[in-house]
């Protein structure tokens, strides 16, 4: 009788030392991933992007442009394009990985673009002859300014907000492109749009919501309403498929 007790203990402790770690793992959390490489600008652009992921809730994950290995997207909920030098984006980012990316979004992944981003997202790099991913409809145009860095007046989900700016593009598109425009410009361009891509979402803007303060303090620009990174936040979300947050 003893035995079998004994035979007993020892068995429920195998159960026990199988069964505890399997309920005690954590939750999975999707991934962010966030490029950084040539034409990330050198201000932490790609660090600011991944600030917003984790804001989103999100793991930020950063990617360079020679990860061609596809097992990069498991577990990832959307790909984030920093601001920088789209361009260079384009020159640097190895083929495979732009099919990759592609059919990460088509399959149902996301996409956000901040300003080079957003250059990136449509099938020409802003007026240059260099091919962007494709995936946003309509075309990308360098605003032209006359400061490096300003702020400025965008209407964004029918509220007035100041924004910051450096060198980014407004985009025009066609009757027939199935595209939501969140924003625009004071001259009623446009500043952010979102639409479809297979089964994926992508989200690109001229400005900058993502700014942390130091960008302003660099060009000593006065922002009257605050930060914004409510905008670059939800951008994340809706991009990602994931309720967003009023």
């Amino acid at each position: 009788m003893a035995q079998s007790f004994r035979l007993i203990a020892v068995a429920i402790s195998i159960v026990f030392q199988i069964s505890v770690p399997a309920f005690a793992q954590e939750p999975i959390v999707a991934r962010a991933l966030v490029y950084k490489g040539p034409g990330s600008c050198e201000e932490h652009c790609s660090e600011s992007s991944a600030d917003v992921a984790k804001l989103a809730g999100f793991e930020p994950v950063y990617v360079g442009p020679k990860d061609v290995d596809p097992a990069i997207f498991k577990n990832a909920a959307v790909w984030i394009q920093p601001g920088g030098v789209s361009s260079t984006v384009a020159l640097n980012m190895d083929p495979v990985l732009k099919d990759n990316l592609r059919e990460f979004i088509a399959n149902g992944g996301g996409y956000v673009g901040f300003c080079a981003g957003g250059f990136f997202s449509t099938a020409m790099v802003g007026s240059t002859k260099n091919k962007g991913l494709g995936i946003m409809p309509g075309r990308s145009t360098l605003v032209k300014t006359t400061e490096q860095a300003l702020m400025v007046d965008v209407t964004w989900a029918g509220l007035t907000r100041h924004l910051y700016f450096e060198g980014g593009p407004y985009f025009t598109f066609e009757k027939e492109d199935a595209v939501e425009i969140t924003a625009t410009y004071a001259d009623g361009t446009v500043a952010s749009a979102r639409a479809a891509f297979g089964k994926g979402r992508v989200y690109v803007t001229g400005p900058h919501p993502e700014a942390p303060q130091y960008w302003r303090d660099y060009f000593k620009l006065e922002d009257r309403d605050g930060l914004d990174p409510d905008l670059a936040r939800d951008m994340v979300l809706w991009a990602a498929g994931r309720p967003v947050i009023h």
